[in-house]
């Protein structure tokens, strides 16, 4: 017992010197109240003298709220008039005065309707929550307080003291309907935010945490949290919060039957909520739980508590105050369904105007169809008529780009022809020789058999053999190279195939090189392979893909060329371009031409890159090079179609991309990137 009186009066002694920290502060701003100018000003302070009064002396509370109140409507300042009248229904819900509250709390959400004050809505908000709360309808006041919670997330104030109050309240609406993990979880939210946003502990949030403890049986642990919450009480004189914690501790020291320190923390807690008002939920409870304790001990003082608990009870949720609330409640809801008709009227109004306006609008935009109607039947014989000219140039037109591109294949089978007939020679001069060495041998072997030598005839016969497998070895390889001039002249069939582009790379650079040179057996060029030996066959359109090939090994060669022409000072400049496509037999010590061909698989890609030392690409025509008709050769010299061609070959046919690198002075690569399938 001494140890619970030390508590109290060190409890009382922190009270005392919190309440004389309120006074120093109360003090300063009645001293800047007496110097505020601005009517404005001094609603603002008497706002803030009623709210550090709240707990110390609520008459004072009052009086300044109703001061503030009566400026605030005598300047027309609706700030000060919505927190003047939050401040009042404070007052009234702590003195018990519950309907009073309510209606006031109502009349703030009215005058904060179509104004951005989302603090004191939310205040108003709050305090409609509370007052359910004590009427014990915790759905409805559940229902508040989740509304001060959208209000203030949309208002992004979530750093203030309401929002962290609010998961509190919102928890112990669970808590009060024993719903004690979403107790749990609530009050645990609002202790993350109060730490967030290093707002002071409230005792009410430990006293909650203490209560769900001691609800579900873990006496220790809520008796810890219940000396936390009288331990943050004595930082704050609110007798609400200590008469709260006091009744609590009351309720675990009779669940553990210690009935002596029952009784003095019941009476305690009855004695601080005697200091708030007549008439307060806290008296009740406290006197009711005295009520309990002393039944089997002093029936006297049983009956006087509980008499006391029964006519508080009466004054607070009496009848008559049951009644002033739910009209209270009827009337705020008529007024939102009034609002509600309006709204929803003043919507049909708008949507009339509207509709009458669109009607006007189509009206009008009728007449200017109707209007350009004739004008349109007017041009449409004219219309119709250029179209058919249009329709007839676009014919003409597709006819003469289909001969140009033909012109353009045509062009390039021209340049392959003298390769090709190198590359046939080879083989028919084989033919010629080893048929003509097997006329004389088949002389021989008929001399011989008629001579009578056997054996020789065979060895003749085994030559003959020899002779006839390499004839028909290179009639195979003229065969082969017939054939593919035909598939290059004759028009792709589309039909993608696996083909093996080292062999093809490879035959078109020697059938473009030859064909150079048989043009002009001056033209030397040094020509280089580095091909990947393990590259995979790939399916593509060999003829188009060939096609692409022998356009840019011909411009590869066609740069080496002009750069051997410009190195070489017995050439002018201004016949640069003539004598490198006519003559390309100048030489040069100084310049070695070369072209490289190389095929590289990379990842899913497979790379044919063909590289020259030329020129290299002017910076300002680079971006044009792919451009249909557009061309950097003399006049007759070329179409201009060979790389628009090759680049929707490869783009538009193969799925790849046709990619070029240039640097003036040194050269150019343009590479074929195709996708393996």
């Amino acid at each position: 017992m001494k140890i619970l009186i030390a508590a109290f009066l060190f409890t009382s002694i922190w009270s005392i010197c919190f309440a004389q920290y309120q006074d120093k502060n109360i003090d300063s701003l009645k001293q800047e109240l007496t110097f505020a100018k601005q009517d404005t000003s001094r609603v603002q302070l008497m706002v803030s003298i009623s709210y550090n009064y709240r707990y110390l002396n609520l008459d004072s509370s009052n009086y300044y709220g109703l001061q503030a109140l009566e400026m605030a409507n005598k300047i027309d300042y609706l700030k000060g008039k919505v927190q003047a009248t939050n401040r009042m229904s404070f007052f009234y819900r702590y003195t018990g005065n519950l309907p009073k509250a309510l209606e006031l709390s109502f009349k703030v959400l009215q005058l904060t309707e179509n104004h951005p004050l989302e603090e004191e809505t939310a205040i108003a908000l709050s305090a409609i929550g509370n007052v359910y709360n004590e009427l014990e309808d915790f759905s409805k006041a559940l229902s508040y307080y989740k509304k001060v919670r959208l209000v203030k997330e949309k208002a992004n104030q979530t750093a203030d003291i309401l929002y962290c109050y609010v998961f509190m309240n919102i928890g112990a609406q669970f808590e009060e309907i024993n719903q004690l993990d979403s107790a749990w979880y609530y009050f645990q939210k609002s202790l993350q935010v109060f730490e967030k946003s290093k707002i002071e502990i409230v005792p009410q949030l430990y006293r909650h945490f203490g209560k769900v403890q001691f609800k579900s049986g873990n006496m220790p642990i809520a008796l810890g949290y219940y000396r936390k919450s009288l331990q943050v009480t004595n930082t704050i004189k609110n007798q609400s919060a200590l008469s709260s914690v006091l009744l609590a501790l009351s309720e675990l020291y009779q669940k553990v039957n210690q009935p002596d320190s029952s009784i003095y923390y019941a009476k305690n807690a009855f004695f601080e909520a005697q200091k708030i008002s007549s008439k307060n939920k806290e008296m009740v409870a406290a006197a009711l739980q005295l009520s309990k304790l002393y039944e089997k001990i002093n029936t006297n003082e049983a009956f006087r508590y509980y008499k006391i608990a029964v006519e508080t009870k009466d004054n607070l949720y009496g009848s008559s105050n049951l009644e002033a609330i739910q009209t209270i409640v009827s009337q705020e809801e008529e007024r939102k369904k009034e609002i509600e008709t309006n709204r929803i009227k003043y919507q049909n109004q708008l949507k009339q105007y509207a509709l009458l306006a669109g009607l006007g609008v189509l009206l009008l935009f009728a007449l200017f169809l109707y209007h350009n109607n004739l004008k349109e039947k007017k041009a449409k014989i004219l219309l119709q008529e250029k179209n058919q000219i249009i329709e007839q140039t676009l014919v003409n037109l597709k006819s003469t780009q289909a001969q140009l591109i033909q012109s353009e294949k045509l062009a390039s089978l021209g340049e392959l022809t003298a390769g090709i007939a190198h590359e046939i020679q080879n083989p028919l001069n084989f033919v010629n020789n080893f048929a003509e060495v097997s006329a004389e041998m088949l002389g021989e072997m008929k001399d011989e058999l008629k001579a009578g030598n056997t054996a020789e005839a065979i060895e003749i016969a085994d030559d003959l053999e020899r002779n006839l497998s390499k004839i028909n070895h290179h009639g195979q390889r003229a065969s082969s190279i017939v054939k593919g001039m035909l598939e290059h002249s004759r028009a792709s069939t589309g039909v993608k195939e696996p083909t093996d582009l080292n062999a093809l790379a490879d035959e078109y650079l020697r059938l473009a090189y030859h064909g150079l040179r048989a043009k002009d057996s001056s033209f030397n060029a040094a020509m280089e392979t580095h091909f990947d030996p393990d590259l995979p066959l790939v399916s593509v359109i060999p003829q188009d893909i060939g096609r692409v090939m022998l356009n840019l090994i011909n411009n590869a060669f066609y740069a080496v060329a002009e750069r051997r022409l410009l190195s070489s000072a017995e050439v002018s400049r201004s016949t640069v371009h003539q004598r490198a496509v006519e003559t390309l037999h100048v030489t040069s010590l100084q310049f070695q031409p070369t072209v490289t061909l190389s095929t590289q698989k990379t990842g899913d890609q497979i790379i044919i890159k063909v590289q020259d030392n030329g020129n290299g690409i002017p910076e300002s025509i680079r971006e044009k090079i792919f451009q249909p008709f557009f061309t950097t050769k003399p006049t007759g010299q070329g179409t201009g179609l060979g790389l628009s061609l090759a680049y929707d070959i490869v783009t538009k046919g193969h799925g790849g991309t046709l990619e070029v690198e240039s640097t003036e002075g040194c050269g150019s690569a343009f590479s074929i990137k195709l996708s393996v399938v």
